[in-house]
């Protein structure tokens, strides 16, 4: 038997305030709804737009392609600045995130893992990249970004 591991480090469970499974996948099956499971189907598997040929989690992109081209002149740059998300920032607020451990770091990782089989998936003639960085584009901290490479 060869077995392929998990995208998230398992160990993390253990320090998980509350722990109600003994996997991740089982934990997780034992604490969330089906409301938050669409939720995070769409947050690991986003909408995504094409535009001038730039590339976009649909999200983030506010319809200012004119602008954005005045002011930064190429598509990577574009691509980056709007494609900057601080999972930092996005968690900064979760009461139960313990700095000293790598939930940051783990989130990071499923995050780049889903966005690029996403990418690869919409766009396989491109060489889309999804990179995670510290304080990218101007981010604070944890930095996950989109961009043709």
């Amino acid at each position: 038997m060869k077995r392929h591991k998990n995208v998230v480090d398992e160990k993390i469970l253990n320090s998980f305030s509350e722990i109600r499974g003994v996997t991740l996948m089982n934990h997780t099956s034992n604490t969330y709804n089906i409301e938050m499971a669409i939720g995070l189907a769409s947050l690991y598997c986003p909408e995504v737009v094409e535009v001038d040929g730039c590339i976009f989690i649909a999200e983030f992109y506010n319809g200012n392609i004119e602008s954005l081209r005045e002011w930064l002149k190429n598509t990577r740059d574009i691509e980056m600045f709007v494609n900057s998300w601080s999972l930092t920032e996005l968690l900064a607020y979760d009461e139960k995130l313990d700095y000293h451990i790598n939930y940051i770091d783990e989130f990071a990782r499923a995050i780049q893992y889903f966005w690029q089989l996403r990418m690869n998936h919409l766009f396989p003639d491109r060489n889309v990249v999804v990179e995670i960085g510290d304080n990218i584009m101007g981010e604070a901290g944890v930095t996950v970004v989109v961009y043709q490479g």
